[in-house]
């Protein structure tokens, strides 16, 4: 990530609570998008390292099998045999320090909780906030809600973090009154 020095720095000043609350809706679903991209991405990994390590550990068992049979004294074989060996003791051994199904489980968790905290900022919002303040008990509690699962949520890999900000400011955000609004009149399926 480059960072330009010559432009100044952007920041979010709400001029009102319901401004306040579209901010950290915005902020939910980009939190939400990225845990559930991570989360993704750590059960890719896990299968991939985990099919490799089955495959490796398979080729090891029958080609020990089949070189002891044919030419016990092979070297070419024996040492064929136990570089697929290590590489597969290497994948498993990595997949097992990587803990990748922990991560994705705690990036799921993660993403589950954007997902609450967005369901209650739009219920909020569903609603005239107009009397609200910042130091309303229901302002604070949604950011006191933000400030935990900031703390608690494991940390977005860079290049997710960077594409779901991307893919943010490529999208114009629109806010609509109705769910309905959500979807394109014409592309709804006719039953």
């Amino acid at each position: 990530m480059h960072i330009n020095m010559n432009t100044p720095n952007k920041i979010f000043e709400p001029i009102d609570v319901e401004q306040l609350l579209r901010g950290w809706l915005i902020h939910g679903h980009k939190g939400r998008d990225r845990h559930d991209r991570a989360a993704r991405r750590c059960d890719r990994i896990r299968l991939w390292l985990g099919s490799c390590a089955t495959v490796f550990s398979a080729v090891v068992g029958t080609s020990v099998f089949a070189a002891l049979s044919k030419n016990p004294s092979n070297t070419t074989v024996q040492v064929s045999v136990a570089s697929v060996a290590i590489l597969s003791a290497i994948l498993t051994g990595l997949g097992s320090y990587l803990n990748l199904s922990e991560r994705a489980d705690k990036h799921r968790f993660a993403g589950v909780r954007y997902k609450e905290a967005v369901r209650e900022l739009e219920r909020i919002l569903s609603v005239s906030v107009s009397g609200l303040s910042n130091t309303d008990p229901l302002v604070t509690a949604i950011r006191d809600r933000f400030d935990q699962l900031e703390e608690s949520a494991p940390v977005v890999p860079e290049r997710i973090y960077d594409q779901v900000e991307k893919y943010w400011k490529e999208q114009s955000v629109v806010f609509v009154e109705k769910a309905a609004d959500l979807y394109d009149k014409n592309a709804r399926l006719s039953t």
